[in-house]
C-alpha cells in the first residue's frame, strides 16, 4: 500500500511506495538505475545466461557514486559481497539505500552473455537479524614441522571488513618439545591494537597437543576495509601449528 509524505519544500503530498527500474545488462558498463528517495532497502534480481560482474552504487548528489555492498537472499549465506559475480540460473540481492538518491547496477566486467536485471527501491526495512550471529567462513592452514603457519582471512572486497567470530590455535609436537623462559606468540595482522595469543613453551611429549581458543561473543572487526587478516604462527623448532578462525563479512 502506497503511504503519503509531506514534502516540506513546497508543501505537497506525494506517494510513498516501491519503486522500480528493469533492464537488459549485457555489456561493460551497461546499468539499470532508478531513484530511491524515502526508500530504506533494495533489491536486485538478474535472469539470464551471462558471465559478468555487476556493483551496485547510490549517489546522493547525482555525481559521485559509492559502491553498496549487497548480500544473496537465496543462498546459505548472510555475507556482504563487493559485487556480484554472476552465476548461471539467476539470483536476488538486497542492500540498504537509506541516505541515497539514486541507486544503480552497472556492469563492471563482462565476459558473455546478458541478464534481466530488476532494481527495486522499497520503504521496508531490511531485516538484519542474522547479521553478526552466523559464521559464514572458515579459514584454516597446517604447517609443516617447525615453519611457520599463517592463516589468512580473504580481502573482503571493497567497502567491506571482516568480522572475527572466533580464533582455535593449536601446538602439535612434531618431536619431543623442550621447555622454554617465555611463552611463543601468535601474532596477528589488521586486527585492532595488534592482537597476540601466548601459546605455553613448556615440555612436552612427542604427538601432544595444546589448545587455544577463543569465541568472541562480539566479533572483532578487522582493522581496515578492504584488507586480508591474518593469525601468525611462528616458525618453532617440532612444531606443527594449526590455526583456524571463523568469521563473516560485512560492511
Amino acid at each position: 500500500m502506497a503511504k503519503i509524505s509531506k514534502d516540506l519544500a513546497v508543501g505537497t503530498l506525494h506517494p510513498r511506495e516501491n519503486l522500480y527500474i528493469a533492464g537488459t545488462i549485457g555489456a561493460i558498463n551497461a546499468e539499470v538505475m532508478t531513484a530511491c528517495d524515502g526508500c530504506s532497502s533494495f533489491s536486485l534480481d538478474m535472469r539470464g545466461t551471462a558471465v559478468l560482474t555487476v556493483e551496485v552504487s547510490g549517489t546522493v548528489d547525482g555525481t559521485n557514486w559509492v559502491p553498496i555492498p549487497v548480500r544473496p537472499v537465496n543462498l546459505a549465506a548472510v555475507a556482504y559481497l563487493a559485487t556480484v559475480v554472476y552465476p548461471a540460473g539467476g539470483g536476488v540481492w538486497t542492500g540498504v539505500c537509506g541516505g541515497f538518491r539514486l541507486i544503480r547496477a552497472r556492469c563492471t566486467a563482462y565476459t558473455s552473455g546478458s541478464v534481466v536485471a530488476t532494481l527495486s527501491a522499497s520503504t521496508a526495512i531490511l531485516d538484519q537479524t542474522l547479521q553478526g550471529m552466523v559464521t559464514t567462513g572458515i579459514a584454516t592452514v597446517t604447517a609443516t614441522i617447525g615453519l611457520t603457519a599463517t592463516c589468512t582471512i580473504p580481502n573482503p572486497g571493497v567497502g567491506l571488513r571482516n568480522y572475527v567470530t572466533s580464533i582455535e590455535v593449536n601446538r602439535f609436537a612434531g618431536a619431543a618439545l623442550v621447555a622454554a623462559a617465555t611463552p611463543v606468540l601468535v601474532t596477528t595482522t589488521n586486527f585492532p591494537v595488534g592482537l597476540t595469543f601466548s601459546v605455553p613453551a613448556d615440555a612436552a611429549l612427542q604427538g601432544t597437543i595444546a589448545t587455544i581458543r577463543e569465541d568472541f561473543a562480539f566479533p572483532i572487526a578487522s582493522a581496515a576495509q578492504n584488507t586480508a587478516t591474518t593469525v601468525v604462527g611462528p616458525a618453532t623448532t617440532n612444531v606443527i601449528w594449526r590455526i583456524t578462525a571463523g568469521y563473516y563479512v560485512a560492511p
